[in-house]
């Protein structure tokens, strides 16, 4: 590391800096005052020969030249337009307020630029893809006000979000309404390890521990879309708390199987928090294989899950866990599980799974949705409904450069793969038309105060 005495005028303040600019009187530009008077100036201001730009200090800057300061000693560093704001934003993170707009912004410029390592940022791939998500979110009205070829608003009023075969989780409607769900208290992240996330590409949404939660929007219209009022909806791979805990408020039952006994105990602990009573509302702890033990052939009004996506996220260290497997035998026992809940669905019901290609060790994709396809054919379930969910791209974008040195595109959607069981004429007999939600049902469901659980 270099130190040299520089001139103030070459030193120009970064205009593009995230944080907030402190004022005289504000009491953090009055705390960092009394602290250079009482210590001297200790810390060298960070400045990039290359540009003449400040990349660190900035307040420590402004306040000595307000002092008379005219020259100052400085960390010398050498460094292109986008390591610069990269740097900048690292060494800002650690103190001080942002200014959420304007760095929200230079994240999403970063990550366009496609030639920086996100972690060179100090922030972890998730904080970024929060951060630059923000920069999207509009009140759902504007932003139905602002499509081209918007669809009607009775559509999200009916459909909560336009039924179309494209699902985009970036849209400010679907970031809402997921907020108003995780705000409701759902704690879906509960009873599983730190740091256990999907691949980056393909997660569904994270958490402030890192811990993957299965989207609440996806969960909502499923149901909504794909089960009759009331029904049972099953579920072979339960996971967190979120599936069992929407189909309690939308009016449905639920039974889900999960491996890890400390997860159905978070699941429950979870839905007493909520305030929610657990009639009709069960997870059971057991290996799905054994899932004959638990309900009966043909009473499921909807299978509904999210499986293991091979070992991309690895659950425990259970021998049962297929997340632990070699492909072959992860093919093996997913195959049938499938089978086995396929046998649990009612005729003329559909059977709805979220799921992902992943590749093997030389890049090439294993196709478990053509697996997948393969079994439910096995089993008389036919590919309804073929539905892309669009994921935010954030830190993808960091991984596109080095992923193309191969030639791989950066994965950003998941697939959701919508089968139906029986004859597609009887759907309209066993489906009732959806209707407006009217307010007090947007309120019940999403308003904030969870349910009593009293009819």
């Amino acid at each position: 590391m270099e130190i040299r005495r520089v001139p103030a005028h070459l030193l120009n303040p970064a205009a593009y800096n995230p944080r907030k600019d402190l004022q005289p009187g504000d009491p953090e530009y009055e705390k960092l005052g009394r602290s250079i008077e009482r210590f001297g100036y200790v810390e060298p201001i960070v400045w990039n020969e290359r540009t003449g730009n400040v990349v660190g200090g900035h307040q420590r800057l402004k306040w000595m030249l307000a002092e008379g300061e005219r020259e100052f000693d400085v960390s010398v560093v050498n460094l292109s337009p986008s390591e610069e704001k990269a740097l900048n934003i690292a060494l800002n993170k650690i103190s001080g307020d942002w200014d959420e707009e304007r760095l929200a912004a230079l994240l999403q410029e970063l990550a366009e630029d496609n030639t920086i390592d996100e972690a060179l940022t100090g922030f972890d791939p998730d904080e970024i893809d929060d951060i630059i998500a923000g920069i999207t979110e509009e009140e759902p009205q504007n932003f139905r006000d602002k499509l081209n070829n918007s669809p009607p608003s009775s559509l999200f009023d009916t459909f909560v979000v336009p039924p179309f075969s494209v699902l985009d989780t970036r849209q400010g409607y679907w970031a809402e309404r997921k907020t108003m769900w995780l705000n409701y208290g759902i704690r879906s992240e509960v009873g599983r390890e730190d740091n256990l996330v999907f691949n980056k590409n393909i997660k569904i949404g994270p958490r402030d521990n890192g811990t993957s939660v299965f989207d609440p929007v996806l969960c909502e219209i499923c149901y909504r879309w794909f089960c009759p009022a009331g029904g049972l909806i099953f579920d072979p791979f339960a996971g967190g708390s979120v599936r069992g805990v929407l189909a309690k408020i939308t009016g449905h039952r639920y039974t889900g199987i999960e491996l890890r006994q400390e997860q159905v105990d978070a699941n429950r602990e979870n839905t007493n928090e909520l305030g929610l009573d657990a009639e009709g509302l069960r997870w059971v702890c057991d290996d799905s294989l054994n899932m004959d033990k638990h309900i009966k052939d043909g009473t499921a009004d909807m299978v509904f899950t999210c499986p293991p996506y091979f070992d991309l996220e690895k659950y425990s260290d259970d021998p049962r866990d297929i997340s632990n497997m070699e492909y072959d035998d992860f093919s093996e026992v997913f195959g049938e599980i499938m089978t086995k809940a396929a046998r649990k669905l009612k005729e003329n019901r559909f059977f709805v799974v979220v799921l992902s290609d992943v590749r093997d060790k030389s890049g090439i994709y294993r196709d478990m949705t053509g697996a997948l396809k393969a079994t439910m054919a096995s089993c008389g379930l036919r590919l309804y409904n073929d539905i892309i969910l669009l994921n935010v791209v954030g830190s993808a974008a960091f991984r596109v450069r080095r992923a193309m040195r191969n030639r791989k595109v950066v994965r950003v959607h998941q697939n959701v793969m919508v089968f139906f069981k029986g004859d597609p004429k009887a759907i309209q007999e066993d489906f009732e038309e959806l209707e407006e939600l009217d307010e007090e049902e947007i309120a019940a469901m999403t308003g904030g105060e969870p349910d009593s659980g009293e009819e």
